[in-house]
């Protein structure tokens, strides 16, 4: 199961201030804004494989991402991003944007890997992440490369050309990765998107490529948010097909949330997940509690694991 970096469980404290989660703080007039998101997540977890049992209690490390991002000139921008209790950065980039809506992204940044992978920290439904999103990509959904795409209300097209080792890592051979992401808004009127992508790549020096493709949907009506994406994977671990279908039902203070994951190998037996929860938010897009149930069974392996989650979270 995925675990979240985290702090010691507990009840974590912010100052608020900013009206949205994807913080909004400014400095230096407008040409600087920074971001940050605080949580700490506390799990139980009860793991069942050939009759035999064990519970484990994980409190992981406070996690704190800040971000910072300053406006060069009109087309340019610099954006720096890190966990406070780390010393390597998640985003360094720089980004040149035109009128014409051409943008151009270079060093490291979040690939365009489907919804899951695109959301902005501290925006996620669910504690937990799918498992569809370990297959995404061979390291991770940011490496160090060059990004180009363009984008307009109703269509977008992205593409990469990165290391494939992931981030804060040279590359290991003398090969790129590549992956694209194109996406269409349905209607002016309708809140939703289809999108298709594709990644291939080498992340090491094996004879086997590694290469998914998929196709994602969100619709947003109302309170109810839908999102979906199925995604075919292969590479030096096999070929596998997986999915999820997550819904968010947004009323105010509470959010309740349920996701179904699915993973089929190819010759082997399934893997599947449900995970229901709600969230508590005293303080909308700003101060959360969620709190998960999950449970995940795989029948090749023949095991099973049941947990709780619980993360505090606060964002300015």
């Amino acid at each position: 199961m995925s675990r979240h970096c985290g702090s010691a469980f507990g009840i974590v404290i912010l100052l608020v201030a900013s009206n949205s989660s994807r913080a909004d703080l400014g400095l230096v007039g407008d040409k600087m804004s920074l971001d940050l998101v605080v949580h700490a997540t506390g799990q139980v977890w009860r793991f069942e494989q050939g009759g035999l049992a064990r519970n484990e209690f994980v409190a992981d490390r406070l996690v704190a991402p800040v971000g910072l991002t300053g406006l060069l000139s009109r087309v340019a921008s610099v954006r720096v991003s890190a966990d406070v209790g780390s010393m390597y950065p998640m985003d360094l980039y720089v980004d040149l944007r035109w009128p014409s809506n051409f943008h151009l992204r270079a060093g490291q940044f979040v690939m365009p890997l489907g919804f899951e992978l695109m959301t902005f920290p501290g925006d996620e439904g669910i504690v937990n992440s799918s498992l569809l999103s370990g297959y995404a990509a061979p390291a991770g959904s940011r490496d160090i490369g060059l990004m180009g795409g363009v984008q307009n209300a109703r269509f977008s097209f992205y593409g990469a050309v990165v290391n494939g080792t992931g981030a804060n890592t040279r590359d290991n051979n003398n090969m790129k990765d590549v992956c694209g992401r194109m996406a269409v808004r349905l209607t002016s009127k309708l809140d939703g998107e289809l999108a298709l992508r594709a990644y291939y790549g080498w992340p090491d020096w094996s004879d086997t490529a590694w290469a998914s493709v998929a196709v994602e949907g969100r619709l947003k009506t109302g309170p109810l948010g839908l999102q979906a994406e199925f995604q075919s994977h292969s590479g030096s671990d096999g070929r596998k097909n997986a999915a999820y279908l997550q819904g968010v039902w947004d009323i105010g203070m509470l959010q309740p949330v349920a996701r179904f994951d699915l993973v089929s190998p190819y010759a082997e037996h399934p893997e599947w997940m449900f995970t229901g929860g709600v969230n508590v938010r005293p303080i909308v897009n700003q101060v959360r509690v969620m709190l998960d149930c999950s449970y995940r069974r795989n029948y090749q392996g023949n095991w099973s694991v049941f947990g709780f989650l619980l993360r505090l979270q606060a964002a300015i």
